[in-house]
């Protein structure tokens, strides 16, 4: 009963500070700049403006040019065109061919801010098509699809986990400190100290807040970004055991200070380095052990599988536990250092 009143209370707390309705308002911000700025998929593609002598045979030209799909390429009838279009739009190259002593001249046109390893890829594909026309040339490049049938997500998609992890996953890491050294601030604890009820009440209503708040934002997004395109059982079993994991940590780092400011440092540092492993999400290919070891590493690939049609269910509950008992370990650290400190 003590703990449902506590929660109760907090929660009544929770709304007459705003805190929920401004958690929302970030989550509704992010799902309007998921949909209504940023594409569904990226376009990698860069417009190429062409002019070729009238003395060539423009179409086979062309053609080669547009093998590799990388480029959409727009003729011109001029080297001053090119230019002015590349002033024009500055995510873009030109090329000029002509015929100078019975050889193809390719002058390319870039922008100036091209990196030396770019310029020798265009030389290098350049040259390669040149070599495809010569009678005795031979591929012998080989493509081996190593994973056939894996799932990706659209670009848009993709961002969800992280908005997930930081937000959903990690609300308490912040907040349930400033509502402990506020109840310490209006002497809300030493009253509390006095009561029969235990500190593990007090504590767990402060993380049924956060709970509350994470799950809240979390589905909102969710449900507005990815409709039906989540497993929501899975996402929710995923987001109740991070959010827990995150509120404990919350707790525990506050246990060792008796204001907000001096903990700030702390927690700050705390996010940051766990926010550190969205680098390895977006780059698969930069994972050093540094970021592996983090526990917001595997947590953010294991809401990426929620979103996928055929997850990796044993990947996705197992994170679900190992959280769940990582939370639980913390929080009965946080009650053993608060039972010392609540009063402080």
């Amino acid at each position: 009963m003590k703990f449902a009143h506590n929660f109760i209370k907090d929660m009544k707390v929770s709304f007459k500070t705003f805190y929920i309705y401004i958690e929302i308002l970030m989550a509704l911000i992010f799902v309007a700049i998921l949909l209504f700025v940023v594409p569904e998929n990226f376009s990698s593609d860069i417009n190429m403006y062409a002019h070729i002598d009238s003395s060539l045979q423009s179409n086979e030209i062309v053609e080669a040019l547009e093998s590799d799909n990388s480029s959409n390429i727009i003729l011109l009838d001029s080297m001053d065109e090119i230019k002015y279009m590349l002033e024009e739009d500055r995510n873009s190259i030109g090329i000029s061919i002509s015929m100078v002593d019975q050889k193809i001249l390719y002058n390319v046109i870039l922008q100036g801010y091209e990196s030396q390893k770019y310029r020798n890829i265009i030389e290098k594909s350049l040259i390669a098509e040149g070599i495809k026309d010569l009678p005795e040339y031979g591929s012998n490049t080989n493509i081996v699809t190593l994973a056939s049938s894996s799932e990706r997500l659209s670009d848009r998609l993709n961002m969800l986990p992280i908005f997930l992890l930081l937000n959903s996953a990690f609300t308490g890491l912040f907040i349930v400190a400033t509502y402990i050294f506020m109840d310490k601030e209006e002497g809300t604890i030493r009253a509390f100290a006095v009561t029969p009820a235990k500190v593990w009440e007090y504590l767990l209503s402060k993380m049924g807040v956060m709970l509350v708040t994470g799950l809240l934002t979390g589905l909102i997004t969710t449900l507005l970004v990815a409709g039906l395109k989540a497993n929501y059982l899975h996402l929710i079993a995923l987001l109740i055991a991070t959010n827990l994991f995150g509120t404990s940590i919350g707790l525990f780092i506050s246990s060792f200070y008796d204001s907000i400011m001096k903990a700030m440092g702390a927690i700050l540092v705390t996010f940051m380095t766990l926010a550190f492993a969205t680098t390895s999400y977006f780059m698969p290919s930069f994972n050093p052990i540094i970021i592996r070891i983090l526990p917001s590493y595997p947590m953010a690939f294991a809401f990426r599988e929620v979103f996928l049609e055929n997850p990796d269910i044993a990947y996705i509950y197992s994170n679900v536990a190992g959280f769940t008992v990582l939370a639980a370990l913390f929080f009965l650290w946080s009650n053993h250092r608060f039972k010392k400190t609540l009063t402080v």
